[in-house]
């Protein structure tokens, strides 16, 4: 008797994770996404790692199968490894996760529940702030963050980067209408992406919080802090003069903003 072909899994949601030798937080990442009761795939994408992250990526490639993808090949830095991803990718739902960061449970339950169509269409929700152990940080910046965040327009996206990339999805359609991520910004290539997803559509606001963003000695945001908050500025710049003199007082405000994050994370961040 010939047995029947299983059908092919074919996810609602396709997360992207760029991972380099972070075997710390790598696991924790990696069941905050497929632990999740959707259907969802996971594409890390890890360059090189040599820390055991390739060893614990395929023992967890046994207990999750075809849901967890494994890419091992060299890239050309963090927005090459994203842009690969979403290239792989089958979902109609798409995001990326950093693989320091964490989902809450049932946080894409929650999203999924938010795209009835294909249309392009994008969502973001609040965000956490953990420290290295896991355990809640700054609250005074999530709080600020997330007040930031609650209400959204073009004018003020340009006056800081109050959206949280890691509770931040968006469907196929809107991601192929944008483009990729811009392979010349390292730090705040995701503060250009809003941008350009704005320009075709705004997005929901999801007041509930959907990931945590973790703070460690190693994490871009804590150790380029400052090259961080240049490269924003520059990138408001490039999408400024849309709005003529409005795009002028967004920039002044966004360098307000700026001195007043320099403060904040010298004293907040763990």
């Amino acid at each position: 008797m010939i047995k029947p072909e299983a059908t092919p899994f074919q996810p609602q949601i396709s997360i992207v994770m760029p991972c380099f030798q972070q075997v710390a937080f790598l696991e924790e990442a990696v069941r905050s996404v497929l632990e999740q009761p959707v259907d969802v795939e996971l594409l890390v994408m890890d360059p090189g790692s040599t820390d055991g992250s390739r060893e614990l990526l395929q023992s967890l490639k046994g207990e999750f199968g075809e849901r967890l993808i494994l890419h091992f090949a060299p890239d050309r830095g963090q927005s090459d490894a994203i842009n690969r991803g979403m290239g792989m990718a089958r979902g109609r739902i798409l995001a990326w996760l950093n693989s320091d960061d964490r989902l809450r449970p049932g946080a894409l339950a929650k999203v999924a529940s938010c795209f009835a169509g294909d249309e392009p269409l994008w969502i973001y929700g609040r965000a956490g702030m953990i420290d290295g152990d896991g355990r809640p940080a700054s609250s005074l910046i999530v709080k600020y963050k997330n007040w930031r965040g609650r209400h959204f327009t073009p004018f003020k996206l340009l006056t800081e980067n109050f959206i949280p990339q890691m509770s931040t999805f968006w469907t196929r359609s809107l991601w192929l209408q944008a483009g990729e991520l811009n392979l010349e910004k390292e730090l705040d290539m995701d503060y250009d992406l809003w941008f350009r997803f704005a320009r075709i559509v705004s997005p929901r606001v999801v007041h509930e919080i959907l990931a945590d963003f973790r703070i460690h000695g190693e994490a871009k945001g804590s150790v380029r802090a400052y090259e961080q908050l240049l490269a924003a500025y520059a990138t408001a710049r490039s999408h400024a003069s849309e709005y003529k003199i409005r795009g002028k007082i967004a920039l002044a405000v966004h360098l307000l903003c700026s001195w007043r994050t320099r403060i904040l994370y010298y004293f907040l961040k763990p």
